[in-house]
């Protein structure tokens, strides 16, 4: 695999409608990122609390938005498994991604059935499976979006990279 990066590699990330909405997700999902970053450092560094913590664009912080964000990156995860079926990569990213859609689906129907934001969902600290593990809502969904995003990098790697070699 010796392929070249730069100018090949952007006209390849573009370079079709598959790899735009590909690239478009990545970027999109990095931002999301960045915004619970901000919030962790808001939390960790700062000593926030509740909405002080909220991050950069904290009137996006609501049950609805996350849960909507999710559920539009497993569609488009979906949609481009559909079309990049051998890439193992993208397999993974959207097997994560469902897990992560499933606790939000869990957090949006305590939210429902309450009107109270902020439920731990299946995995934080009180949550619904076994009490949870010992970290925060907070710090779970930072590391859910972490390895998501990850994963979907990566998985975008190799399909640049396939269609460059």
């Amino acid at each position: 695999m010796n392929a070249t990066w730069g100018r090949p590699a952007a006209r390849v990330a573009t370079g079709t409608v598959w790899m735009a909405v590909f690239t478009f997700l990545l970027l999109a999902q990095t931002g999301h990122l960045l915004e619970h970053v901000a919030q962790l450092v808001q939390i960790h560094t700062l000593g926030l609390t509740g909405s002080d913590a909220r991050g950069i664009v904290g009137q996006l912080d609501i049950e609805w938005v996350h849960f909507a964000w999710n559920a539009a990156v497993v569609v488009l995860l979906g949609v481009l498994l559909f079309h990049f079926r051998s890439n193992a990569w993208l397999v993974a990213a959207c097997v994560f991604a469902a897990w992560h859609l499933v606790e939000h689906d869990v957090i949006m129907m305590s939210f429902l059935a309450t009107g109270i934001p902020g439920s731990p969902g299946l995995l934080a600290a009180g949550g619904a499976i076994g009490g949870g593990l010992p970290v925060s809502r907070p710090d779970l969904h930072f590391l859910y979006n972490l390895v998501e995003t990850a994963l979907i990098a990566v998985a975008c790697r190799r399909q640049l990279r396939l269609a460059l070699d």
